[in-house]
């Protein structure tokens, strides 16, 4: 049970901290401006949507979560630390090989993809200091 509550605050987390992050006045503003390119699919706005995201998200959650109770022994530092290290691993597998996949091989917008990097960043940055400071 206690693994079920760590995935479900990190998703809970990661959600929370995206919206925040897409959907403030700023970045919203620069993340819409990119929609007209032919690039960018645009979802549908609606529950179903997001219900889709958040799937995705716990999904992950779930596999980072088995993830980090491998390595965690090996991670030096309390739980900050391991925290961030852990964050350092999911920026290094996950979030940079899609970004630099997307640079070399789509026409996507880099202002769009830049955005999408720096939350990506913070959004590992937040499952790992939840999975620390809970598992």
């Amino acid at each position: 049970m206690h693994i079920t509550l760590a995935i479900g605050a990190a998703t809970l987390a990661w959600f929370v901290i995206a919206a925040i992050l897409f959907f403030n006045p700023i970045v919203d503003k620069l993340y819409r401006s990119q929609e007209g390119d032919p690039a960018v699919r645009a979802l549908p706005q609606g529950p179903q949507t997001i219900a889709r995201i958040l799937t995705a998200v716990l999904i992950q959650c779930a596999a980072w979560a088995y993830i980090y109770t491998l390595v965690a022994p090996a991670l030096p530092g309390g739980p900050l630390a391991k925290g961030l290290l852990f964050a350092l691993i999911i920026t290094l597998v996950k979030v940079l090989p899609r970004d630099i996949d997307r640079l070399l091989l789509t026409t996507y917008p880099t202002l769009r993809m830049s955005i999408e990097f720096v939350i990506g960043i913070v959004c590992a940055a937040v499952v790992g200091l939840v999975f620390a400071y809970t598992l």
